[in-house]
């Protein structure tokens, strides 16, 4: 990753994962953390909320740079039966993540979003993930681990819940919290 000033592309995240994700393109950019109010908005549903949440990091950011800086933002959930389930607050929290996405398909929903001083582009990715039934000890070991407190979903696909996955249809990479194929696409459309 390039922090150079001369950085074309603008990542609105603090995100390590998007940006281990991010570099696979080779594609000099650099980063700037948002600062932007995730509340779920009353009544709102996941495919527009992180729709939303994402063009809200881009809009920000690119608010606070240069004209010429293209932002890429992302946003990710995991949504159970229609309910946006974000990172978990704290060890009980997270154990009733996993408890309540045990046995379950769920959905693992990203917003993304590229912005530029004229144009701004969205696409939304979804990716179906299954687990396997999981034993109250498995449970507890995992959230005894750091991995599970800045995750949507309460999880790392990437880490050690890989094996609590029975099947995943869609985009991996979506689940890890950047979309590859999509932002790639996005990128290709202002020219990058």
């Amino acid at each position: 990753m390039s922090n150079s000033s001369e950085s074309e592309l603008v990542l609105a995240s603090g995100s390590r994962r998007r940006r281990k994700l991010l570099d696979k393109l080779n594609i000099r950019y650099s980063a700037f953390i948002p600062n932007v109010d995730e509340t779920l908005n009353f009544n709102e549903s996941a495919v527009p909320y992180v729709g939303r949440i994402a063009c809200l990091k881009a809009r920000t950011v690119n608010e606070s740079l240069s004209s010429k800086k293209i932002v890429l933002a992302a946003d990710t959930i995991v949504s159970l039966n229609g309910e946006v389930i974000g990172k978990p607050e704290n060890k009980q929290h997270a154990k009733k993540i996993l408890i309540s996405l045990s046995a379950k398909e769920h959905e693992v929903i990203s917003g993304v979003c590229l912005k530029n001083s004229d144009r701004e582009y969205q696409a939304i990715v979804i990716t179906k993930v299954k687990f396997r039934q999981l034993s109250n000890i498995e449970i507890n070991a995992y959230i005894e681990k750091k991995e599970p407190y800045d995750k949507a979903g309460a999880y790392a696909i990437q880490g050690e819940a890989a094996c609590f996955i029975e099947y995943i249809s869609g985009s991996y990479t979506n689940v890890v919290g950047l979309p590859l194929l999509e932002v790639y696409r996005l990128l290709k459309r202002v020219n990058l």
